[in-house]
């Protein structure tokens, strides 16, 4: 079982004897930071979730300009299936490192 590991200062994951666990802390303005678990079956999952998070938050601070240089949707995707994918063997390493 694998104990608490940081990957930032966002995110964590732990486990249980059944999921993964993504631990973010959430910081506000005009609140303590609190944590929010979300739960999941597989890495892939997990792995995907923290990509989404991330891109979601990417693309709200920025304006999306629509031209003939954006990409398009499946090649982003494509790029994010790949992303998820190196994640995932990086959480299979850290998990094999420290149980």
């Amino acid at each position: 079982m694998l104990k608490r590991y940081k990957i930032n200062d966002r995110f964590s994951i732990d486990s249980d004897k059944h999921n993964w666990i993504l631990i973010e802390t959430i910081t506000t303005e005009k609140s303590k930071p609190y944590s929010r678990h979300s739960y999941y079956a597989t890495l892939k999952q997990l792995s995907r979730s923290i990509i989404d998070r991330v891109a979601k938050g990417t693309l709200s601070r920025l304006s999306v300009a629509q031209d003939k240089n954006t990409p398009s949707t499946k090649r982003i995707n494509f790029l994010i299936d790949n992303i998820v994918k190196d994640l995932e063997l990086f959480l299979k390493g850290v998990v094999n490192e420290k149980t």
